[in-house]
């Protein structure tokens, strides 16, 4: 039987009007899932215990009277829940942040955008929003606020300010939001952004004209050894593409190849370098007080601390120098960890971020070894608290008949531990902390 002209028409708009109408219940079930339930106040809780009392007292005693003012604190009670749900389930928000990783002594910002509902008509309601700071941050400016959300307001923004105190990876957030209703009787905390990490990287320090003196002669030293000992035969050559320099063409061979060849020799190419630091806790306990009494703790974790500030700079200054920065330390479970295989500072810093010192850690000795991707003419700079001459002997040894070590300490080695490097072709920085005046 064939149906009316109009009833499929009808039925298609039945159908998109239940379409449409079960896409707005999940979306609101869906809010409704992620809004806590409201939470009363001190006033609120007064509230409904006098209504519930009045009810009781108005029933007892057969008071209509009672009984109405009880209902009507209680409605009033369920009017305040359903008008924070309003202003809060559909509340949205999203954090703006130049970079996820600052340097200790850096601000942090962010910005922190709140939208309220789309719908033209809804009530405007005053929040109060909040970022969560971990210590490793201490706020510049105030991490709480109180904005204004509705629907014909703009979109609420909210920056914050932290000064990054201590290295390591942190979490910023959440952010949350505190929602009441207009008469104050309920209140719903809710999270609007999710929390992220943030990796705060070590700092520098500065670096004397001899230590950086010392850095680039130890570059200079080990860019000169590459491709010593051969002839401008034994260059890598290749054919001759327009734009190379004349004086580049290898005429000898490319008459007897039959057509241009060009000298590429390795010496364009900057050396790599390696950063091994020592996360032996006893390295950095036997500081005494008189070679550094700001650093004089006894689990040396300051000591320790430095010898981080240090690596750090030594990686900056390489980072200029060389075609690559490795960091190597002792990883849990004896292995050797590796960052910056890639070639970036970047995860240089971020590895140094991680580092902690430890009593069961292995000697540098022991990591260099392991060491992946060090090329013949790579360069070694270890960073350590103190040295001793069997250390120094052992570490001359490890890069025999090599000048491309670099030993930095925080406090001064012994002469003869001196002495031992200089013999091995090592070059000493030390670099003490800043207001220690008992180094010499």
């Amino acid at each position: 039987m064939s149906q009316p002209p109009g009833t499929s028409t009808l039925l298609r708009r039945a159908g998109a009007a239940r379409s449409v109408l079960d896409r707005w219940a999940k979306r609101a079930a869906a809010m409704a899932r992620r809004t806590p339930f409201p939470r009363p106040t001190a006033r609120g809780w007064s509230v409904i215990a006098v209504g519930i009392g009045l009810i009781g007292g108005g029933l007892v005693a057969t008071t209509s009277v009672a009984v109405s003012a009880g209902l009507l604190l209680l409605v009033l009670v369920v009017l305040g829940i359903a008008m924070a749900f309003v202003v809060a389930a559909p509340l949205r928000g999203s954090r703006a942040a130049p970079r996820a990783m600052v340097q200790v002594g850096e601000v942090y910002r962010e910005r922190i955008t709140l939208r309220g509902t789309t719908m033209p008509i809804g009530p405007r309601s005053t929040l109060l929003v909040r970022e969560q700071l971990e210590d490793a941050f201490a706020s510049v400016s105030d991490a709480e606020a109180l904005v204004e959300i509705g629907p014909s307001v703009p979109p609420a923004v909210f920056d914050v300010e932290a000064l990054a105190m201590h290295r390591g990876r942190t979490v910023v957030g959440p952010v949350t939001i505190r929602v009441e209703d207009p008469f104050g009787l309920l209140r719903i905390d809710r999270p609007v952004v999710a929390p992220e990490e943030v990796v705060v990287v070590p700092a520098s320090t500065a670096l004397s004209a001899m230590d950086t003196g010392a850095l680039a002669g130890a570059v200079s030293a080990d860019e000169g050894r590459v491709g010593q000992g051969g002839s401008a035969d034994d260059s890598e050559l290749r054919p001759y593409r327009p734009g190379d320099p004349i004086r580049r063409v290898h005429w000898a061979q490319s008459a007897r190849r039959g057509e241009l060849h060009v000298r590429q020799t390795t010496q364009a190419q900057p050396p790599e370098a390696v950063i091994a630091l020592d996360v032996r806790r006893e390295s950095y306990q036997q500081l005494g007080r008189d070679d550094l009494a700001e650093l004089a703790d006894l689990g040396g974790d300051a000591a320790f601390e430095h010898a981080v500030v240090v690596a750090a700079s030594v990686a900056r200054a390489l980072a200029a120098r060389t075609s690559r920065v490795v960091l190597v330390t002792d990883d849990l479970g004896g292995d050797t960890r590796h960052t910056g295989d890639a070639g970036g500072l970047t995860d240089v810093l971020v590895g140094l971020a991680d580092v902690r010192v430890r009593g069961d850690a292995r000697r540098v000795t022991d990591v260099l070894p392991d060491v992946r991707g060090r090329d013949v003419h790579g360069m070694t700079a270890v960073v350590t608290g103190h040295c001793t001459a069997e250390q120094a002997a052992e570490l001359v040894s490890s890069t025999s008949g090599s000048s491309r070590g670099i030993l930095a300490t925080i406090v001064p080695p012994d002469p003869v531990v001196r002495g031992i490097l200089d013999r091995g072709g090592w070059r000493t920085l030390v670099v003490p902390v800043a207001g220690a005046g008992a180094l010499r």
